[in-house]
């Protein structure tokens, strides 16, 4: 009975990650608990499920009963994951469809990486997708951009290396302005950057009842100001800064670049720039937090917007798609700039919390973007 039991419960696992069911609230968090982790590594689950059933089997109280039954659900659970891993190869050709209709004839490939040389992250995705750091690179952590003593604090990723004038980038974790934190999301693409002579900036917010708008928009822009002004101390170049948020991040993200310099989300800084070169939002909410009218991005829409890029998943059942799938509309109808957008298929949130092949193909396209509007 015991075998039973444990092969049905992955299976449920499993068939809810293959076809999740896309409802919204506290259900579709419950689905996206489910999925998220089985649709990143579903190798690793692989091998943890069949050493269970490996050590299940071994116990006859647990094992009596088995069948024919049990071992057919087994391989559909084996099946499942393997499935789960070939189709996050219709990640890549998503994202390359998306910079191509954005970008046309000026875009870089995302296959063609900065470095000029084709990039498979098949291998590398599959097999070491909890890997935190990158060779050469270098954290520096904890250090304080505001008045918070807890909150304003932020991490900074360098490359080894006495290049100056680097490009800067900005990241804004998720959590729904209530949890979350700098050393979580987007680990995968900080460091790729910062191996490749970025300076990469991963930072905190203010939460829960002291996150309520605009103060984390007013963080977000405070990193910006900090940015700007401790540039050259670490060979950086202020006028090369872009932004990236997941989730709640991408929000802010979004909205930071829409409201460049604005006094109103700059107490006590008024004057500092804090204009961006661009933006990216990945799998964000991009929805209102209020009533007042500048907590949507949507209402934010400028004729002067900087390139923005929106990537979320299909199967997301945290933040449907159709939600950033009507802003990115919205924002590319009124700005004068590229705005790209990219759906990709049988993803689910916070598909960039691993260091998996899905997480990384969205690194190399964040990069091409970028690197297209540094040019």
């Amino acid at each position: 009975m015991g075998l039973w039991v444990t092969i049905a419960i992955w299976l449920l696992f499993v068939a809810a990650t293959v076809r999740p069911p896309l409802i919204r609230g506290w259900p579709g968090f419950l689905i996206f608990i489910m999925t998220m982790t089985f649709n990143e590594i579903p190798v690793v689950l692989l091998v943890v499920f069949l050493l269970s059933i490996a050590a299940t089997a071994l116990d006859p109280s647990a094992s009596a009963g088995a069948g024919l039954g049990a071992a057919a659900a087994a391989v559909l659970v084996v099946a499942g994951l393997v499935w789960l891993q070939l189709r996050t190869g219709s990640t890549r050709p998503a994202l390359e469809a998306a910079l191509q209709d954005a970008l046309g004839g000026e875009r870089r490939k995302v296959s063609d990486p900065v470095d000029g040389r084709t990039r498979s992250h098949w291998m590398t995705g599959m097999l070491l997708p909890f890997q935190r750091r990158a060779k050469g690179v270098r954290r520096l952590r904890n250090l304080r951009y505001g008045p918070d003593p807890h909150a304003h604090r932020l991490d900074l990723y360098r490359g080894d290396g006495p290049s100056r004038g680097r490009p800067v980038l900005v990241h804004l974790h998720g959590g729904g302005f209530s949890q979350g934190g700098k050393s979580r999301e987007g680990v995968t693409l900080l460091n790729q950057l910062a191996a490749k002579g970025w300076l990469c900036v991963s930072a905190n917010y203010r939460l829960r009842s002291a996150g309520a708008f605009p103060f984390p928009l007013e963080d977000a822009k405070r990193v910006i100001a900090w940015v700007r002004e401790n540039a050259t101390t670490h060979d950086a170049d202020p006028d090369q800064i872009f932004l990236i948020g997941a989730s709640a991040g991408g929000h802010l993200a979004i909205s930071a670049a829409l409201t460049p310099n604005e006094p109103r989300f700059q107490p006590g800084f008024e004057t500092v720039d804090t204009s961006v070169r661009a933006a990216v939002a990945l799998y964000g909410y991009l929805g209102s937090r209020g009533a007042d009218p500048a907590s949507s991005p949507k209402e934010l829409a400028s004729p002067d917007a900087p390139p923005l890029f929106i990537i979320h998943g299909a199967h997301d059942t945290m933040v449907p798609a159709a939600d950033a799938r009507s802003v990115a509309a919205t924002l590319r109808a009124a700005s004068r700039s590229v705005v790209a957008y990219a759906e990709l298929p049988h993803t689910q949130h916070a598909f960039d919390l691993f260091a998996s092949v899905r997480a990384r193909d969205a690194a190399d396209a964040v990069e091409s973007f970028l690197h297209w509007v540094r040019a």
